[in-house]
């Protein structure tokens, strides 16, 4: 927990000697142990690789609060559709709280919501995850300490030895340029996993 918010505070852009992710030049990284120390009530038990990009702690750049992380999490454990929303619920949740909790205790961390919707792939072919886009309604505690609504892009797939998940995570629409750098970097993880990028 605090490489992570030492990283997020910090703004560092140099990554990790092994942050598990190929991400562009500049972009910050690591990896840390599921559950995370902010969110110790999640039922992942794994590792997760995190890449920010250059303006993640900026909030005037057009890369803030853009990012790619990579959940590797133990075979046996049924994520479903509920699953994913509530882990995904108590990570943020757990983030932002350990920021604000201090200072502004008056903030209503179970207020945060996310909205999940199925996506069908185009065409179905071998080791093709599941796919999913998400709207998360959160307080960004880093830079603004306000509202913010971040776009998600999800990805879920079993391997031979672990369940992976694959978020990219922007503030910014689908067509910012940003999102071309981001899914670059999932389907270079996808590839380097087993799965099929779409």
């Amino acid at each position: 927990m605090r490489l992570l918010l030492c990283l997020l505070l910090c703004g560092a852009a140099a990554a990790d000697e092994k942050p598990g992710l190929k991400a562009p030049a500049g972009w910050g990284g690591e990896t840390i142990p599921l559950p995370t120390g902010f969110a110790p009530k999640m039922s992942l038990k794994g590792v997760e690789h995190i890449r920010f990009a250059p303006g993640m702690m900026k909030a005037e750049s057009n890369s803030f609060f853009c990012y790619a992380f990579a959940f590797e999490f133990q075979q046996d454990l049924n994520l479903t559709e509920k699953a994913l929303k509530e882990e995904l619920l108590k990570y943020y949740r757990g983030l932002s709280k350990a920021v604000l909790r201090d200072k502004t205790p008056e903030l209503a961390f179970d207020k945060f919501t996310i909205e999940l919707k199925k996506v069908e792939p185009k065409q179905k072919l071998k080791n093709m995850p599941r796919q999913w886009t998400a709207k998360l309604k959160w307080v960004e505690p880093f830079a603004t300490q306000k509202t913010q609504t971040l776009n998600m892009e999800i990805r879920t797939w079993t391997g031979d030895e672990k369940q992976f998940l694959f978020a990219c995570v922007s503030p910014q629409a689908k067509k910012a340029e940003i999102w071309k750098q981001l899914r670059k970097i999932r389907t270079d993880y996808m590839k380097s996993k087993g799965a099929t990028p779409e």
